[in-house]
C-alpha cells in the first residue's frame, strides 16, 4: 500500500509540475508573441528537458521508489502515457477558456516529458 500511495503522490507531483511549466511557458509564449515549434521537434525539447529534471531528481532521492517490482519498467509504459493523457486534458481544458498553450499541454508534449524523466531514473537510480 505504501508503494502504491508514494506513485501516486510522484504523479501528482509530475503532473502539477508540468502544468506549471506549461503555464509559465505559455505566459512567456503570449508575451513575446512566439509561436509552438512542430510538435515532434517539441516533443524532443520537453524530453530532454524531463531527462535534465530526471537527473536532478536523482540528487534529491537517489533511491527506486519501489525497490521490488513485479515489472520492472513499468514506469517507462505507465507514466508517459499518464501524463500524455493528462497534459491532453489540461491543454483542452486551457484552450476552451482561450488560454494559449505550448506543446507541453498536448499528449505527445506530456508523455516525452515523463519520458525522459522516467529513463534517466530506471537507468540511473539504485
Amino acid at each position: 500500500m505504501e508503494i502504491l500511495l508514494e506513485l501516486v503522490l510522484e504523479l501528482l507531483f509530475s503532473g502539477l509540475l508540468e502544468a506549471l511549466w506549461d503555464l509559465l511557458a505559455a505566459t512567456y509564449k503570449a508575451t513575446y508573441g512566439r509561436k509552438n515549434h512542430h510538435p515532434a521537434l517539441a516533443a524532443l525539447g520537453y524530453l530532454a528537458i524531463g531527462a535534465t529534471l530526471g537527473a536532478g531528481s536523482l540528487l534529491v532521492r537517489p533511491e527506486r521508489l519501489a525497490a521490488y517490482s513485479l515489472f520492472p519498467g513499468i514506469s517507462l509504459v505507465v507514466g508517459p502515457l499518464l501524463a500524455g493523457g493528462w497534459m491532453h486534458v489540461w491543454g483542452a481544458w486551457r484552450r476552451s477558456r482561450g488560454h494559449a498553450t505550448t506543446n507541453l499541454a498536448t499528449f505527445l508534449g506530456g508523455a516525452a516529458f515523463a519520458l525522459g524523466l522516467a529513463v534517466v531514473r530506471f537507468v540511473w537510480a539504485r
